[in-house]
Formats: C-alpha cells, sequence, structure tokens
C-alpha cells in the first residue's frame, strides 16, 4: 500500500500549537477518577498503519493520509507542512 510522508514545522507557539497537537496525538487529563484520555485523529486509527518518524515527520499509509490532513489544513495558518508520496523500490 502506498505511503506519504507528511513534514511540518509549528510556526505558531501556545494555544494554536497546543490544540494542533492535541487534534494529532490526544492529550492525557487527570480527573478525580484518575488520568482519561482524550483522543485525537491518530488515537482513531489501527496502529499499524502509521509511524512518527520524529516530533515533526508521520510516515502514514495513503488511505488514512487524508483524515490526518484535514487536521493540517484546519491549522494551516499556524503549520508549515509537506506531503510526500514515497514510492517503493
Amino acid at each position: 500500500m502506498p505511503k506519504i510522508l507528511i513534514v511540518w514545522d509549528v510556526k505558531s507557539r501556545g494555544s494554536p500549537a497546543t490544540k494542533f497537537y492535541r487534534a494529532l496525538f490526544g492529550y492525557n487529563y487527570e480527573t478525580l477518577s484518575g488520568t482519561n484520555h482524550s483522543n485525537g485523529a491518530l488515537d482513531k486509527m489501527p496502529d499499524d498503519v502509521w509511524e512518527l518518524v520524529n516530533q515533526s515527520v508521520l510516515l502514514i499509509e495513503e488511505e488514512y493520509a487524508r483524515m490526518v490532513e484535514k487536521i493540517f489544513k484546519e491549522f494551516n495558518e499556524h503549520l508549515t507542512w509537506c506531503r510526500f508520496m514515497v514510492e517503493e523500490e
């Protein structure tokens, strides 16, 4: 299956960056009954279809890339990002 490499840099700091990373990765929060997790886009996908290469590089199968790209487009004014098609030899 073809894969997409998405590389990004967050131009904004503070709240916009936090909102972007929460939308992508989800986040943990404390409640009186313990720690809960709010799902991000990647939490809603099978673990074997994406790989976080480092903090700003994501390798993901093409069919799932569209879901992630919606988040990048939503935060476009706070990000610089590029999408690359990965070809296998």
